[in-house]
């Protein structure tokens, strides 16, 4: 699930490409096919789409006001247009036409020679077209390499510096997590903290909890779950106060909501316990089930409605 949760979301394909531009020579434009469409949610924004052929594609939300030219009135009427987008990579030229609130048409990026002359002096030589188009849509700024660089952050690979722009790592973001306690995460870590909204607010929000001072990777684990303070809040209201990150997260991947721990004791297991909930998610075992084996026997238990399952399965196998 490493696609980031906020306004914009982006996908991009590197690729290597046969041929790459040696320093000091100057870049073709390179062209391209983009599409636009009005966002009837976010009506500053629009959701542009940028590919070159099969290798690549970049899709994200953009603010109507970042493209020059562009109006909200081509959200409802039919026009020919021409565009432009400026980033510090290059200049990107749109022509086309829009309908209902679509536009199509294509593109020409005009590389920016000194954008990539200063790349090239921070390490970053002879990049191919698709590096050139990526640094350009990724909005890589070349004060952003040099933040990155005095935090620690000098031997990236391109695709970690694509990364950076896309995910917003700065020395802002970086500076955060170390007041954390998180010292020179490695990158891969600054983009899972990006990606899944791990910071210093959300560690202390955590801690106040009551679930003290977590390493990093157990904040992630509870953001990829979904672990809200709601969610803990409603499972301790249940009666499951001792529980630790690592027993949320077990009832989070089973789906174990409050939601099933009261149709269970509905069904007559009051005392049921987390574990158990959890192994009547595994077998796939619902309050129905549960109501129809209490009927049959008052005093059968969860495991035993655990081992029937587990012979149904193993008979009508058999029958197969």
């Amino acid at each position: 699930m490493l696609t980031k949760t906020a306004l914009a979301v982006i996908l991009f394909v590197f690729c290597l490409a046969p041929a790459a531009v040696t320093s000091g020579q100057s870049r073709a434009p390179i062209t391209g096919e983009w599409r636009i469409e009005f966002k009837p949610k976010a009506p500053d924004e629009v959701q542009l789409t940028m590919s070159r052929g099969k290798n690549q594609s970049w899709g994200h939300t953009i603010k109507i006001s970042e493209v020059q030219g562009l109006s909200s009135s081509y959200a409802t009427t039919t026009a020919e247009v021409t565009l432009r987008i400026v980033r510090d990579g290059g200049t990107f030229d749109l022509a086309g036409s829009f309908r209902e609130g679509k536009g199509s048409g294509t593109f020409t990026l005009t590389p920016n020679e000194s954008f990539f002359s200063a790349l090239a002096e921070r390490g970053y030589p002879n990049l191919s077209d698709d590096n050139v188009f990526s640094a350009a849509m990724s909005g890589l700024k070349i004060s952003s390499i040099d933040e990155l660089k005095a935090a620690g952050y000098d031997r990236l690979t391109f695709n970690n510096l694509m990364e950076s722009a896309i995910f917003n790592i700065n020395a802002a973001s970086i500076a955060d997590l170390r007041n954390a306690g998180f010292e020179q995460l490695p990158f891969n870590k600054l983009v899972e903290a990006s990606i899944f909204k791990v910071d210093s607010n959300y560690a202390r929000e955590v801690q106040t909890l009551g679930f003290g001072k977590l390493p990093f990777q157990k904040l992630i684990e509870m953001r990829v779950q979904q672990i809200t303070p709601e969610y803990i809040s409603q499972i301790r209201q249940l009666g499951f106060n001792d529980l630790n990150v690592d027993h949320l997260v077990e009832l989070k991947i089973f789906k174990v909501t409050p939601e099933f721990v009261t149709e269970m004791r509905s069904a007559g297991f009051t005392s049921i316990t987390p574990q158990q909930l959890v192994n009547l998610r595994i077998f796939k075992i619902d309050g129905d089930y549960a109501r129809k084996a209490k009927s049959q026997d008052p005093n059968v238990t969860v495991e035993q409605l655990v081992n029937q399952k587990i012979f149904e399965k193993q008979s009508s196998r058999a029958i197969q």
